[in-house]
């Protein structure tokens, strides 16, 4: 069950933050506190995988407001590498803060609920950015694959081929949705049989819905066509304002 923590002393705007996520990802769990002491005392009751943190928040009696939470978090070992995403409309406060707070990024107000699902997809999975993956082949036996290395995936059947410069694994008993929750924020599916490497895009032509990874061509499904084009823009909005540490 994969929890997240909202910060954020206007309940207005958590409130549409909680709708906004939850439906997306009905099955998560979406937590609101309007202080600090809130916060940390839900994070005594409950386990969190990523936190979203006004840094404008209003201090509490104590005196501590958002950023003074996020360096709190990390001095938790439980919680010294979770990601953090700032929500702001001071970007100079915020790359000052980040600066001191590791794991940590921004998103500036106001922003499109869909590059708010889009950071928090991203931030979500960004412990497997650099995890091997040990996955079965048809043989029933477990390869080490490294993310960074593959190009693509491809589904025939009840199999997967794992497609990378120099060698093909075929993997069994794998959904094409199993696996792309294993991989890294960087693989993104495109057609029905397909996901792919987006640091291995070389071009995609809108017209032919042909995605070029340099060395092959992979087909874009009608389907995911609206979908795909929406995230490769996001993405590029995304990697342009979004500072990751």
């Amino acid at each position: 069950m994969f929890s997240i923590l909202i910060l954020q002393d206007d309940l207005t705007q958590s409130g549409t933050i909680k709708k906004i996520i939850e439906d997306k990802y009905p099955q998560w769990k979406v937590y609101i506190a309007r202080s600090y002491t809130e916060a940390k005392d839900l994070m005594e009751q409950y386990d969190f995988g990523l936190f979203l943190v006004d840094i404008e928040l209003s201090k509490d009696q104590y005196g501590y407001d958002g950023i003074d939470f996020g360096k709190a978090i990390r001095d938790m070992p439980d919680y010294k590498n979770i990601p953090l995403l700032f929500l702001t409309v001071v970007t100079d406060k915020v790359l000052q803060s980040l600066q001191e707070i590791h794991h940590g990024s921004y998103i500036v107000k106001p922003y499109l609920p869909e590059l708010l699902i889009e950071t928090i997809e991203y931030l979500a999975r960004m412990e497997n950015n650099n995890k091997e993956l040990f996955l079965k082949d048809s043989n029933g036996v477990y390869q080490k694959v490294n993310p960074k290395d593959i190009n693509y995936l491809e589904a025939n059947g009840k199999n997967i081929a794992i497609h990378t410069d120099t060698y093909v694994v075929i993997i069994a008993n794998y959904s094409v949705t199993k696996i792309l929750q294993m991989l890294p924020v960087y693989f993104i599916r495109c057609h029905r049989k397909y996901i792919i490497n987006k640091k291995k895009l070389i071009s995609y032509d809108k017209s032919t819905r042909i995605i070029n990874l340099g060395h092959c061509n992979i087909p874009v499904g009608r389907k995911y066509k609206e979908a795909l084009e929406k995230i490769l823009k996001l993405w590029y909005i995304f990697m342009v304002i979004l500072e990751i540490f």
